[in-house]
């Protein structure tokens, strides 16, 4: 009910916004009424209302105010302000039908019960969601240009402060302002307790830093940051897997949204400690292709060693990573059938690796 009521209210102000109009059945778009927006274009529009949590909120990209509903309409409108905590009121005290219980019976029950309790919930005057952004904002053509699938683009956030935002969740002082895409960790409890930042493009990470080796190319492309409430091991989308079914575990969070049931670990060190309430799940573990790569070909095998089961990529397949295939042009059903067809234990593993070593 606060919902529909959030959205009668941004109606109410529309009259009175400049360059108003939805956008998304969720997501409306004007122009800045706390900043003026652009002075030069009277055509741009950066102030947008979207919806997280059940409620309205109201963030511009020109100024970077953040503000929930009732704020903004203090500062815009406020004789709408008591009107509209009546209605907000009057909407929590409609009384909802119950619910039949549930009995859990087993493990898919019990994470089907966990789920519909399980939010994930973003905190931080610093990062808006991907969804909320112009087409053609840097942030936006990077994930169309990687693909990534739209179902999967509520998980994505964006920030034109990466350091203010690694001071916001850490406490520890971090220098410079750099765009960066945001994918957030979270706890049982929906909690953000850990973010990974992927830099837009190399020219966006400043520093005289060699960029010769990919060692150094992959610690510009990604940062790690984590909360002193974070995990030792970081395990991307790990409350979001089902552990009735396979589990899919792949190198990078960006790989892991391509594949349903699919989580990611930051830091290879960690592949073979999977994560407690997943331990008993049938799993595959699938590493980047790259066979001329000591790192993982040491990784394949210390988890062959572990029982574990591994996808040895076919030697004729050239491309990297999941994310590299799917910009080639392959489906993720294709995809998922080589992994499938080509996941492996024991000696016949141990067999797989030394070829695709040899290719």
């Amino acid at each position: 009910m606060n919902l529909y009521v959030d959205k009668k209210f941004v109606n109410f102000l529309s009259g009175s916004l400049e360059k108003f109009a939805w956008k998304k059945e969720n997501l409306a778009n004007c122009r800045c009424p706390i900043c003026g927006d652009s002075q030069s274009n009277p055509n741009k529009c950066r102030g947008y209302f979207f919806e997280k949590d059940g409620s309205y909120y109201y963030k511009c990209h020109n100024c970077g105010v953040s503000l929930s509903l009732y704020s903004f309409m203090e500062k815009v409108s406020p004789s709408l302000v008591a009107e509209y905590q009546l209605e907000r009121y009057k909407s929590n005290q409609v009384k909802k039908p119950k619910r039949p219980k549930v009995k859990a019976t087993g493990v898919g029950d019990m994470f089907g019960l966990f789920k519909k309790k399980y939010k994930e919930t973003v905190n931080s005057q610093y990062l808006v969601p991907i969804e909320s952004l112009d087409n053609d904002h840097p942030a936006v053509e990077f994930v169309t240009r990687r693909k990534i699938p739209t179902d999967k683009l509520h998980l994505l956030h964006y920030t034109d402060d990466f350091g203010s935002f690694s001071r916001e969740m850490t406490g520890e002082p971090v220098e410079g302002k750099e765009p960066r895409i945001v994918l957030p960790f979270f706890d049982s409890e929906g909690n953000m307790v850990a973010a990974q930042g992927r830099a837009l493009s190399l020219r966006s990470v400043t520093g005289s830093i060699d960029r010769s080796t990919e060692q150094t190319r992959k610690l510009l492309r990604y940062i790690t940051i984590k909360s002193k409430d974070a995990p030792d091991r970081l395990w991307f989308g790990q409350w979001r897997a089902n552990p009735d079914k396979k589990i899919y575990v792949v190198e990078g969070p960006i790989d892991s949204l391509f594949l349903d049931n699919c989580i990611a670990m930051v830091g290879a060190s960690g592949f073979d400690n999977i994560p407690k309430h997943l331990r008993k799940s049938e799993g595959v573990y699938i590493l980047d292709n790259e066979p001329r790569n000591k790192s993982i070909c040491d990784l394949n095998k210390k988890l062959i060693d572990a029982g574990r089961n591994v996808c040895i990529w076919p030697s004729e397949l050239k491309i990297k990573d999941i994310n590299d295939m799917v910009i080639a042009g392959m489906t993720v059903k294709e995809i998922k059938k080589i992994i499938d067809n080509n996941t492996f234990s024991g000696l016949e593993a141990l067999y797989r690796l030394n070829e695709w070593r040899k290719a």
